[in-house]
């Protein structure tokens, strides 16, 4: 059964082709919840977050896109994608010994942020661990990890930020002040990310008196409270997961592994690079001029099943849930703000993470590069347009699974015949419903089979085919990008690319469609 991602998520890839069969029992889908704000400037997060719904079993990655959803700051102060300042204090009376409190004040707390971005970005690993004191006999070990990781990856832009404080920030009684303190990484990925974005952690802080200086004694990830998103923030990310990342680094793409799994990522980053080449090459040359797109792509490779499907969304399926059928997907990042100047983003989302389970035999087969490539495509064809989101919510996902399974089968001949027939033969088998020339729903990419939910990735990728064919690859991608841009704007976006309102189309894309699997 295919994976149903919660609303704001990623697109995935589906795991491997299978004949259709009966359709299986519903299941709902796992549930989600986002959770806390920024504070200080907001880091604008998304307003309506985009879903990516996985694809059944086929050759063809399946999104699931948590993340930090949608950026609009509610600036109702329980809840933000950016950046909300929520400071707790205690609310116990002024009374015992007197004389000054025991605090954690922002300001400190802003210092110390501001000395371990310094740190990490001149590579002084004392001062980086410095603040990490007690607690864990691992917490030291673990952040020494995390630093060395996070050194190997080429980024524009590495700042911790401060978020919120809740819990004992002011001790009058001598007790020592304690809080859970939640911190945001801002970072840019050179040449991958259209913008910075954000990775939440908790932080557990101490004071023991009031000239001490202020101690972490235990680092988690933040646990926020956004209905419909993940238990964490885009955590954890590799270099949070693995005790050594290895890193490969190509002219349009970060690839990021496991040291353990660094010489499987370095056979398969030049197929990554190549699918990069490709969807950059052809936006370039068909794509709207206006409008932004991710400049490159970073891309995580994982063959332990467990820690794949927890990748940047830890809390979002249950550990024993091994029904998820994707074989990849694309998390969207939210843009957020960063340095001192706080500028405004000028895109929703800044970034994508994509996450490939490389067990699959993708990846392992002998004759492995072509269907690479395909999973690539796709995955980085999600990624490539996310800088085009507008606020209006989620674009239909027949457009969405459309395009990147175009993208992905635009120059694979045997590809694209071998999804044909999967979809005459889905038709052709007694329990399916015959072809009934509707596109298909939201919904209709949640299915529990995954015979049908190949069907209807294959039914996008058809109608964003039809339009190429018929009126030019440049009008094809123009609506691509308009219904990324306004979600709402449908039947004005056909009558612009084919001079047909969305009835119209349909019927025409119907027949077409007829004469493919006739």
């Amino acid at each position: 059964m295919s994976f149903q991602p919660p609303q704001g998520y990623g697109q995935s890839y589906p795991s491997q082709p299978q004949p259709p069969r009966p359709p299986s029992p519903p299941s709902a889908p796992p549930s989600v919840h986002l959770s806390a704000p920024l504070s200080g400037p907001p880091i604008v997060p998304p307003t309506t977050p985009r879903n990516r719904t996985p694809r059944g079993a086929h050759p063809v990655l399946k999104w699931v896109t948590a993340a930090f959803g949608a950026l609009a700051v509610v600036a109702l102060g329980l809840m933000v994608y950016g950046i909300v300042q929520v400071v707790g204090d205690d609310t116990l009376p002024v009374a015992g010994k007197g004389g000054q409190a025991t605090e954690i004040t922002q300001d400190e707390m802003a210092g110390l942020l501001t000395k371990h971005s310094k740190a990490l970005a001149g590579g002084d690993k004392g001062a980086y661990l410095a603040p990490f004191e007690g607690g864990s006999p691992t917490l030291r070990t673990k952040q020494a990890s995390l630093f060395s990781n996070l050194r190997k990856v080429p980024f524009e832009v590495s700042e911790y930020q401060y978020l919120s404080i809740e819990g004992r920030a002011k001790d009058h009684y001598g007790a020592g002040a304690s809080a859970s303190v939640d911190v945001a990484f801002v970072h840019q990925v050179k040449g991958a990310d259209a913008s910075p974005v954000a990775e939440w952690y908790r932080w557990t802080v101490e004071k023991k008196t009031e000239d001490a200086d202020l101690k972490v004694t235990a680092v988690d990830p933040a646990t926020p409270e956004i209905p419909g998103y993940g238990d964490t923030i885009n955590y954890p990310a590799p270099w949070d997961a693995y005790d050594s990342m290895a890193v490969t680094v190509k002219a349009h793409t970060v690839i990021m592994s496991d040291s353990a799994q660094a010489a499987d990522a370095r056979r398969y980053a030049p197929y990554i690079e190549k699918a990069a080449q490709d969807n950059l090459a052809v936006w370039a040359a068909k794509g709207p001029k206006s409008g932004h797109t991710m400049p490159g792509f970073v891309v995580t490779l994982e063959k332990n099943r467990k820690v794949y499907k927890h990748m940047y969304r830890e809390g979002t399926a249950d550990e024993g849930d091994e029904s998820i059928s994707e074989a990849g997907v694309s998390i969207q990042m939210p843009a957020v703000t960063a340095g001192g100047t706080r500028a405004k983003v000028d895109v929703q989302n800044g970034g994508a993470r994509i996450v490939m389970d490389t067990s699959g035999n993708r990846f392992t087969r002998p004759d492995h590069a072509s269907s690479v490539l395909d999973i690539s495509h796709h995955e980085l064809a999600h990624t490539l347009v996310e800088p085009l989101t507008g606020p209006g919510g989620p674009s239909e996902l027949w457009v969405v699974e459309g395009f990147a399974q175009y993208m992905s089968m635009r120059d694979d001949a045997a590809l694209a015949a071998n999804e044909l027939r999967g979809l005459k033969q889905y038709y052709a088998g007694s329990y399916a419903e015959p072809f009934d020339g509707k596109l298909p729903l939201g919904d209709d990419f949640h299915s529990t089979d995954d015979a049908e939910n190949n069907a209807h990735y294959t039914l996008g990728w058809l109608a964003i085919r039809f339009i190429a064919e018929k009126y030019g690859e440049d009008k094809a991608l123009a609506f691509v990008a308009e219904q990324y841009q306004d979600a709402k704007g449908m039947d004005a976006q056909l009558t612009k690319a084919t001079g047909m309102g969305l009835n119209e189309f349909q019927a025409a894309w119907a027949d077409y469609v007829r004469k493919q699997i006739s």
